[in-house]
């Protein structure tokens, strides 16, 4: 029968990280809502990758908040026309 060996080091390491999920979990429940909020903005950001865009994506994101910001609207109709639905 063969066993999983671990060094002591390997070990304390496993038992610190349960801990420190632990401390995390009992802090959390402490957030005030606006706190909470904060704390998601910011995990968030640590735990997704950071997506690149290429210029042309670039263009159609500044052009497309400008025109938000202009007031422009589209109709879900002329939506759903120009993906055929």
């Amino acid at each position: 029968m063969a066993y999983l060996r671990y060094n002591n080091l390997e070990v304390v390491a496993m038992a610190v990280q349960a801990v420190q999920k632990e401390h995390v979990k009992a802090l959390i429940d402490r957030l005030s809502q606006e706190q909470l909020q904060a704390l998601w903005v910011i995990l968030n950001s640590m735990a997704w990758p950071v997506v690149e865009i290429s210029p042309e994506e670039e263009k159609d994101i500044k052009e497309g908040l400008n025109e938000l910001e202009s007031g422009l609207k589209v109709s879900a109709e002329d939506v759903w026309k120009e993906l055929g639905i």
